[in-house]
């Protein structure tokens, strides 16, 4: 959700920003200079991270609805993202008591239609736990939306555009009180590549038309994630297009990185936006056992940092495991995206 006011960042006093360190993953494989700089002062310290954590601190300024720092990560890994971690003093983020979080709580947000209409969870109840937003992309069919609502988790469906080949995506939306769409973007080797697919050469007009689109088709939007893709989010141009066609209706992107050196997130700073990206697919193989295994390590993940993206694909195996893996997922808290921003304005 886009923030509509910024002043509670204007409160950090001199203790609070110099408590708070940036330093990287032992896996990062590329750093700019200026990440390599900060990792070299870093101090000791407990570390947090999560949706926020590609955000120096140092850097944070009141923009027009927007947040926008220079940093930028590269990362070869296509299966777990590499993020930078944020030394809050050995507080979680997300931490009802801690005076960054209470900072973040002033901010007030646009309202949007296409949100959970279920209660947002309370900080206070459910502090202890760390939250995982698993996206089921590729969603076309109604026997896929069977399965989904079969399964009884709170999932959030991402549907392709409607076509000529699954005409009624828009409408089987509906059904659901969170959604997202999954937009096909050029790949650099696919052979079945969807009938809409954008391309880095597509002219800014085509690209606008496509999403305006979906904007009328799918109702309240926001949420946006890449289908394929590798060829369109490693063009640095065609993304500033994409981006710039976004912001035209205030939507968010969300990215599948699909290669380690997709610009989006680069891209997403550049237009004040906080980069959202996959931590890691849970279904590459389609084999239950092996889903199970993506599962837990998902479920880690979200433990590790306090927040985390997992993406799955609508097969009769991951709904099975999935619904085998409850238990587990009673560890964390399944959110919607939009929880994630929501509960800031709670």
């Amino acid at each position: 959700m886009i923030l509509t006011s910024f002043a509670g960042f204007l409160l950090f006093n001199e203790r609070q920003v110099h408590s708070l360190q940036v330093t990287v993953a032992q896996n990062n494989q590329a750093l700019p200079p200026k990440i390599q700089e900060n990792n070299q002062t870093k101090q000791e310290g407990g570390t947090i991270k999560g949706l926020f954590a590609d955000y120096d601190p140092k850097e944070f300024k009141p923009q027009a609805d927007a947040l926008r720092t220079r940093n930028e990560v590269f990362t070869r890994d296509t299966n777990t993202s590499i993020f930078i971690e944020l030394d809050l003093n050995k507080t979680r983020l997300f931490n009802q008591d801690n005076e960054f979080f209470k900072l973040l709580k002033d901010f007030s947000f646009k309202e949007e239609k296409n949100v959970s209409k279920e209660t947002s969870l309370k900080f206070k109840e459910d502090k202890s736990k760390p939250r995982l937003s698993i996206i089921i992309d590729d969603m076309a069919s109604s026997e896929q939306v069977r399965w989904l609502k079969a399964s009884k988790l709170k999932l959030t469906p991402s549907f392709f555009p409607p076509d000529k080949n699954h005409p009624r995506t828009h409408i089987l939306a509906k059904e659901f009180d969170f959604f997202m769409v999954h937009l096909p973007l050029a790949a650099m080797n696919f052979k079945n590549e969807e009938i809409q697919t954008l391309k880095p050469e597509d002219e800014q007009e085509h690209i606008d038309l496509t999403v305006d689109s979906v904007v009328r088709d799918f109702a309240g939007i926001k949420f946006i994630n890449n289908h394929t893709g590798s060829l369109f989010t490693s063009d640095i141009k065609a993304m500033r297009k994409l981006f710039k066609s976004f912001q035209r209706h205030g939507l968010i992107f969300v990215d599948s990185i699909t290669i380690g050196s997709s610009k989006a997130s680069l891209v997403a700073k550049e237009f004040g936006q906080i980069p959202i990206k996959r931590d890691i697919f849970l279904d590459n193989a389609d084999e239950v056992d092996a889903i199970k295994k993506q599962i837990k390590k998902a479920v880690n993940l979200a433990h590790k940092k306090g927040f985390a993206i997992a993406i799955a694909h609508p097969r009769k195996n991951t709904f099975k495991a999935l619904t085998e893996s409850k238990k587990l997922l009673e560890t964390v808290n399944l959110v919607y995206l939009s929880e994630v921003f929501d509960e800031l304005n709670d």
